[in-house]
């Protein structure tokens, strides 16, 4: 008998995940195997349908019996402590964010404020959201469980395996819902929280530029944020 944890990285691309992530991937790998993680990594490449490619990877996790599954946007880069810290944070759903490639600095993903505008932070600095992107982000074996169990007519495929569509999109009560949200929205209606890893050095890339981020600086330099210089 082993505690060690299967994790699997999904990673989708239409050609190829930038260097910068491959990099960050690679040099994260020492920590997680420091850390006694037994870890794969599977691709779906060319898919023009980001739910179905995630759909599918997925599935691929599963049949290799994956404890805990990150997915990981192609173009996004990171500390190699990040992507531990990601994965050891208590939590069925754990998400980075990151910024929009904007000049302008905003980053993704929308918070479970308290009524007076605060944040509802954990003791171990998560914080509460309702939505969050899935480029930087772990959900376990038990979440999937969870979701598939409620959103049964999500399934598909053969009933001795199924695949479920986590991040079906489109219109929901009047508005659109990118897969991310979506998936956010009804994980969150089924009764599952979302915490979000604050103090993580994801940046964001085009084939010409970074972004740097770190959400929980930014939040420090905002209105009360002991960085607040405004």
């Amino acid at each position: 008998m082993t505690d060690r944890k299967k994790v699997v990285l999904c990673v989708p691309t239409m050609t190829r995940p930038y260097k910068v992530t491959c990099d960050s991937i690679a040099a994260s790998v020492p920590l997680l195997d420091e850390a006694g993680i037994d870890h794969f990594m599977v691709t779906e490449v060319g898919c023009p349908y980001i739910s179905a490619a995630r759909a599918t990877m997925l599935r691929k996790a599963l049949d290799i019996k994956a404890d805990i599954i990150v997915f990981i946007d192609h173009d996004l880069s990171w500390e190699p402590k990040d992507l531990l810290k990601l994965i050891q944070t208590e939590g069925d759903v754990v998400a980075g964010t990151y910024r929009f490639k904007t000049d302008e600095v905003r980053y993704m993903g929308v918070l479970d404020d308290n009524q007076d505008g605060s944040q509802k932070v954990r003791h171990d600095g998560a914080i509460k959201a309702t939505l969050i992107p899935a480029g930087f982000l772990k959900i376990t074996k038990e979440a999937v469980s969870k979701f598939m169990k409620a959103y049964p007519h999500l399934a598909y495929g053969e009933v001795y395996s199924p695949s479920i569509d986590l991040f079906n999109h489109g219109a929901h009560k009047g508005f659109w819902y990118g897969e991310d949200y979506s998936f956010s929205r009804n994980w969150i209606d089924a009764g599952g929280d979302i915490w979000l890893v604050p103090d993580l050095n994801v940046n964001h890339h085009t084939t010409e530029k970074e972004y740097k981020g770190n959400f929980h600086e930014f939040l420090l330099s905002q209105p009360g944020g002991s960085k607040f210089n405004g």
